[in-house]
């Protein structure tokens, strides 16, 4: 069995971005994720800091894929099956393989069905985003959500953006300071 900090399910731009941040901070992070995100299918993305040119949807996750891979971060190819509410965290079942993990972040829109099971209600437009406090917390203690499942608009720099917010909430949670992590 596997143990992390944090399990994110979902791939997507904000669940990278998450990876990214909470790696770099030396917190144990693993990312399940079935190449699934709508951003795959977005030919050009135009408005994307970085690429004045643009940046096809599928490049710009593989790289963000190494990036957050190149900090630390597990990456597994493959869905989570279930995720269980413990007393000190979560048990997450992938395939035939079980992890533990103390906090579980919501990164796809399209696995309400994990938010369901940990009896998080889902609201909004069609019943599929998820409430969050400001800093991505859901109403089950240590499981945050970030990205369109939230119901922040889709764009992939907004979605980005909200990862690394998440993921800094987090870090601070965890080391019970004020973080921020800084190039160097």
């Amino acid at each position: 069995m596997s143990r992390y900090d944090v399990v994110v399910a979902g791939g997507g731009a904000a669940g990278l971005s998450a990876a990214i941040f909470l790696a770099r901070a030396g917190v144990g992070v693993a990312v399940f994720d079935r190449a699934e995100s709508s951003l795959r299918r977005v030919e050009k993305v135009y408005n994307y800091l970085g690429f004045p040119d643009g940046i096809g949807g599928t490049e710009l996750l593989v790289l963000g894929r190494r990036q957050a891979e190149r900090f630390g971060a597990a990456v597994h190819d493959e869905a989570i099956d279930t995720v269980v509410r413990t007393s000190d965290g979560f048990d997450v079942t992938a395939g035939s393989d079980a992890h533990q993990c103390t906090y579980f972040i919501l990164a796809s829109n399209k696995r309400t069905d994990l938010a369901t099971s940990l009896r998080i209600e889902l609201g909004g437009f069609g019943g599929r985003f998820v409430h969050i406090e400001e800093n991505g917390a859901t109403a089950v203690d240590r499981c945050y959500a970030v990205g369109r499942i939230t119901g922040r608009p889709s764009q992939a720099i907004i979605s980005a953006g909200d990862g690394a917010r998440v993921a800094i909430a987090i870090i601070e949670r965890i080391r019970g300071a004020y973080y921020v992590d800084h190039d160097t």
